[in-house]
């Protein structure tokens, strides 16, 4: 009896019994407890070697997130990573986390299936040639708005400029015209580049003056906002490239006394978790990541079981309007 036809006389999904097994938390102490149980009574043996060796499969996909070895301090990242495992636990697939920062060592591949990559706007098409073996592995990669030429993988692109630029439109709409940028600091990332042509579409006016590369940490987002609002002509808003970038903003706004939003507006990107619970909450550009991971994964099980074509997929933002936005002070 295989896992299937396990999983079948009890009524329930392939990951659910997976996850039973394997002792994984997302299982209900009564749950584990009827499918060890059925598990005993059959004499059903979950053996990985077996499992492998008839399906060709080891039923493991790994997480590649080259260049970010700083994955586990960014929220961003643990949500996604939580619900790329959680989707592909529903598939019976289980979830290897690997950092790479620059290691591309192909010679592992053999015990995954596939590749979820996370990608930095870094990541060239010579890094993916020895991240996949060549090719030969299937892969997703998940990155911004323009994938890098190698297209024995497949895409998942996430358009950050559509809810940028409905970001801008409402901080337009609230009077504001001096709009400060924090960004990551992260090499290559485009949208640094692409923020004043965002703006310029909006009918406003980037100012270098009011840009900073702040860093990754809500202190590192405190800090260039606090030289922000010590220039003569500060900003009435800021535009954080993360959500943590901006709840720093928030704190800088605080800490020279000010108020927000009515004094400093502040907008964040990602939409994580904490973003709703800052005070005030934060407005923010919003990723959904129940919706990248769901597409990734089920993308790759495409390629690994019937060997699908690679595919292109866009999945776009938008604003979420919360309480850190107000009209422009006059």
């Amino acid at each position: 009896m295989n896992i299937v036809e396990f999983a079948k006389t009890l009524n329930l999904s392939i990951g659910t019994v997976s996850r039973a097994l394997n002792d994984r938390a997302e299982v209900s102490p009564k749950t584990r407890r009827r499918v060890l149980e059925k598990a005993e009574e059959l004499g059903f043996i979950r053996n990985s070697n077996a499992r492998r060796l008839v399906a060709g499969r080891n039923h493991m996909i790994r997480l590649e997130c080259p260049h970010r070895a700083h994955i586990l301090s960014d929220q961003y990242l643990v949500e996604l990573a939580r619900g790329v495992e959680e989707v592909a636990g529903e598939h019976g697939y289980d979830l290897l986390l690997h950092l790479g920062a620059h290691r591309f060592d192909s010679g592992d591949l053999q015990d995954v299936d596939g590749l979820v990559i996370v990608a930095g706007e870094e990541l060239t098409a010579s890094d993916l040639h020895s991240i996949t073996g060549a090719g030969h592995t299937p892969s997703v990669v998940i990155t911004g708005n323009a994938p890098p030429d190698f297209p024995a993988a497949s895409y998942v692109c996430l358009d950050t400029y559509t809810g940028v630029r409905e970001a801008l439109l409402h901080l337009a709409a609230l009077g504001h015209r001096r709009i400060g940028y924090l960004g990551s600091g992260l090499p290559g990332y485009r949208l640094r580049d692409a923020f004043p042509r965002l703006m310029a579409q909006v009918g406003l006016s980037f100012d270098p003056a009011l840009a900073r590369e702040a860093g990754l940490t809500p202190d590192d987002g405190r800090r260039a906002a606090l030289e922000l609002l010590a220039l003569p002509a500060p900003p009435t808003a800021i535009f954080a490239r993360t959500d943590v970038l901006a709840s720093g903003a928030v704190q800088a706004v605080l800490q020279t006394g000010k108020s927000v939003p009515g004094d400093v507006s502040v907008v964040g990107h990602d939409n994580i978790e904490a973003a709703a619970l800052v005070n005030p909450p934060l407005t923010t550009v919003a990723i959904a990541l129940a919706e990248v991971a769901t597409v990734a994964v089920e993308s790759l099980l495409a390629m690994i079981t019937t060997g699908a074509a690679p595919t292109v997929r866009t999945i776009g933002t938008h604003l979420i309007v919360r309480g850190s936005c107000g009209v422009a002070p006059v």
